[in-house]
């Protein structure tokens, strides 16, 4: 069932990613994706399609390490694209998110340089 719901959110990421270049706003609708595609990526990551389950202290570690790379990457990622958007005049509104988003991202990648202590 998950399979399905990823398909249609990869068939709305390309519908989304589409509408955003034709209507004039192409940042926007890229920040848009990957703000949720990082959504998805941790959605599979905490609960991985064919897994079997694991008791070893270690692959939970490796499992949270990327599960809040996943999370940096997708903070990092919509703020730079936000940022963009803001800079080309897609709505100011990107000025406010933008330091929000770039913030919450170092904030994940500060998680993860003290993870390694």
């Amino acid at each position: 069932m998950r399979a399905f719901w990823l398909t249609l959110f990869a068939i709305g990421a390309v519908a989304v990613l589409v509408s955003g270049w034709r209507g004039g706003e192409p940042w926007t609708a890229a920040a848009f994706v990957a703000f949720f595609a990082s959504r998805a990526a941790r959605s599979i990551i905490k609960r991985p399609l064919f897994a079997a389950p694991e008791s070893d202290p270690s692959a939970v570690a490796r499992r949270l390490h990327r599960f809040l790379m996943v999370t940096a990457a997708g903070w990092l990622l919509s703020g730079v694209l936000a940022a963009m958007a803001a800079l080309t005049g897609e709505g100011q509104e990107w000025m406010y998110v933008a330091p929000c988003f770039l913030l919450m991202g170092a904030l994940q990648l500060y998680l993860l340089s003290r993870g390694r202590d």
